[in-house]
């Protein structure tokens, strides 16, 4: 995968079969990350993230003044709906797959936190892992 160090130029060509996938979490680049990511690069989204210990919490994406930091990342639709959902717990209600704005003016997909935020989280953070 291609890490840039910053956001390209729109308009931005998306293959097809690809879309672009906002991730905060454990599938930053170096992590877990989607293996069908072809390119990725930093930038931010309104919201609020939280720590839960293991992984992270995003909420109010896109009704907060609050920002997240993140990276974009050009990924097989495919994965996103099969895997990606997956192993995000869509189906399960742990997280849902919405669409943001980036600051850079991307669209993108991004996995809210679709349950309560528990009394034990850590925030609200601009980044995950914190520090």
């Amino acid at each position: 995968m291609e890490l840039l160090a910053c956001p390209p130029r729109l308009p931005l060509a998306v293959n097809p079969g690809r879309c672009l996938l906002f991730v905060y979490g454990q599938l930053q680049p170096g992590r877990r990350e989607p293996r069908t990511a072809s390119r990725a690069w930093p930038d931010r989204t309104r919201g609020e993230l939280f720590d839960l210990g293991p992984y992270p919490a995003a909420v109010r994406v896109g009704n907060s003044s609050q920002s997240i930091f993140g990276f974009v990342l050009d990924v097989a639709e495919s994965e996103l709906t099969g895997d990606l959902d997956a192993y995000e717990g869509v189906e399960d209600g742990i997280y849902r797959r919405i669409r943001a704005v980036t600051e850079a003016g991307f669209n993108v997909w991004i996995y809210e936190y679709a349950r309560p935020i528990p009394t034990s989280a850590v925030g609200p953070i601009d980044r995950w892992p914190p520090g």
